[in-house]
């Protein structure tokens, strides 16, 4: 009896500790969560504040590049990807020249991957050629 205790104590503190360890990274199978834009062709992004997210219960993305909040719908299959047009360009900014420029790179989109190393978590959309058109980083979720 001693030993099943033990073991059984052992194999909750293993499934514990693994539970944390994978507790922020996402599911690579699927394009979801909150991301900080931090390129754009291979640019730093103009705005700090540019962000993209993905639904994938709904099937539509929001950005926002420092003036407008924008959205539209993506499909993806197995990390194919295909943006609509975006909506939501109401309002002409000081900065519109960073939100067209965002919103244009988002049309070369063919492609995503996240790649998760020592430097963190990474979204990377990328056009048809495999050029990596933006790149972002996961925001980690904060209970308010």
């Amino acid at each position: 009896m001693k030993k099943l205790t033990f073991f059984l104590g052992c194999m909750a503190v293993l499934l514990i500790t693994n539970a944390c360890a994978f507790a922020d990274k996402p599911d690579t199978r699927f394009l979801s969560g909150n991301w900080e834009i931090r390129s754009l062709n291979g640019e730093p992004t103009p705005d700090t504040s540019s962000r993209i997210r993905f639904d994938p219960n709904t099937h539509q993305y929001f950005a926002y590049f420092g003036c407008n909040h924008i959205n539209g719908t993506y499909r993806d299959y197995r990390h194919t990807l295909r943006l609509s047009q975006p909506f939501g360009i109401t309002k002409l900014c000081a900065n519109i020249e960073d939100e067209r420029t965002g919103t244009g790179t988002l049309g070369f989109v063919k492609s995503w991957r996240i790649i998760n190393d020592t430097t963190g978590v990474r979204l990377q959309l990328l056009d048809k050629h495999r050029y990596v058109r933006l790149e972002a980083r996961l925001i980690k979720n904060t209970a308010n």
